[in-house]
């Protein structure tokens, strides 16, 4: 089924906004649509990645649709492959090609957003080119002991949070290219050069002469680059930027309620500083995102479960992808009594403890095991010791390869 009017239903009928995020993060949406829609008198489509289901509030601020309903095929195998950033991040630019059946411009952002001006200056962007996107930062990060330009090598250079695009044959060029790409590897695999949808668009300007790279900074001003981008008080109503330049949206990535001015996840050299606008700001978004969370139910994402219950970790789902091509077609892989449940069961893959839930290691997990990492190294030294330095070193490049999951079948049990 493709978008219609009667499934998307923006004030602006020549222009489609939209976002994709699971029921959790339908707060964060609505914020987002209250903000578009008092600047910019437009409607949000969210696209949800849940299973359909009624949702508590009825949602009149936003236009919802569901991810079973966008009409591809393999939706529910990109389900089981991909974890929630995943799926909704491969499905960005099948869903601006399905708006732009309908719609000359579609401009996506992402759920974690603000608007807090017209999208003016965007729309003539698009004017001029078929396509908009915005380098994380514009200036190299500050040079210190803990902080280079490594982020940007790792997760690409361009932030996918928001891209906007017009109808036409370079624009749909460009996302069939990019779609393609998201449908088969749009893995969260930084280590091996991947980084979801984001990764990709890094070589697309060695395609495609066509793409606008905005050096604005009233766009998508985010965590990660407030270092360049000073926050001005409010002329004609609106916040500043670097004096001259009028804020068009900021990027709330990784909100954390405690520390709205985000210094966390700002350069090494900017810890520790504080900024009266940028505290105001995040103390704003807190506010109304707290106002959303207060009212709405969060519940745990539908797709992280077979039909009987049964926890998907991100190893199965990495399994599976390495023997897919092994097992009967046509199958729903969440089907706890199907091939992939089989499977899975005969690899020791599932957990029936729904609260067992895997949560990805981090900074803050490490300074939590340092008993553990001391053991890890422990045997490592000893593992070095017996094969010396350079087999170790060999060794553990095999490591890092045999981590690839969703290459290695010899692991699994068919």
């Amino acid at each position: 089924m493709e978008f219609n009017s009667q499934e998307i239903k923006p004030a602006n009928s020549d222009l489609a906004v939209f976002t994709v995020c699971n029921i959790a993060y339908l707060p964060k949406a609505l914020v987002l649509a209250d903000s578009l829609h008092e600047h910019n008198q437009t409607r949000l489509n969210v696209i949800l990645f849940d299973k359909k289901q009624d949702l508590n509030p009825h949602l009149e601020s936003v236009d919802i649709t569901w991810v079973e309903d966008l009409g591809l095929p393999e939706w529910k195998q990109l389900a089981f492959t991909y974890d929630i950033i995943e799926f909704s991040t491969s499905l960005k630019p099948y869903i601006a090609l399905r708006l732009l059946k309908t719609y000359s411009r579609v401009i996506f952002l992402d759920p974690d957003t603000a608007v807090y001006s017209s999208l003016d200056p965007i729309l003539k962007d698009l004017d001029a080119l078929p396509v908009v996107l915005t380098p994380h930062y514009t200036k190299p990060q500050p040079d210190t002991e803990n902080e280079s330009d490594l982020g940007m090598m790792r997760f690409g250079s361009f932030n996918l949070g928001f891209f906007a695009v017009r109808q036409g044959a370079e624009a749909t060029y460009f996302l069939n290219w990019w779609h393609k790409r998201c449908i088969d590897f749009c893995f969260m695999e930084s280590q091996f050069g991947l980084s979801t949808d984001q990764k990709w668009v890094s070589i697309a300007p060695c395609f495609f002469d066509f793409l606008k790279i905005s050096f604005n900074p009233g766009y998508n001003a985010a965590p990660w680059n407030t270092f360049e981008r000073t926050l001005t008080g409010k002329k004609n109503g609106h916040y500043n930027v670097n004096n001259d330049y009028v804020l068009v949206f900021f990027h709330f990535s990784n909100f954390d309620h405690a520390d709205p001015q985000y210094l966390n996840k700002r350069a090494s050299s900017e810890t520790g500083k504080r900024y009266e606008l940028l505290e105001k700001l995040g103390c704003e978004y807190s506010r109304k995102l707290k106002h959303y969370e207060y009212s709405m139910k969060r519940p745990p994402y539908t797709y992280d479960y077979m039909s009987d219950g049964s926890y998907i970790s991100p190893t199965l789902r990495r399994a599976y992808v390495s023997v897919k091509h092994k097992l009967p077609t046509g199958a729903d892989p969440f089907d706890a009594g199907g091939p992939v449940g089989s499977f899975a069961h005969k690899n020791r893959l599932l957990s029936r403890n729904s609260q067992q839930q895997y949560s990805y290691p981090g900074l803050k997990q490490a300074q939590n095991k340092k008993k553990t990492l001391g053991f890890v190294y422990f045997m490592m030294r000893i593992i070095l010791r017996s094969l010396g330095p350079n087999r170790f070193y060999d060794l553990s490049k095999l490591m890092v390869y045999l981590s690839i999951y969703r290459k290695e079948h010899v692991y699994w049990k068919i």
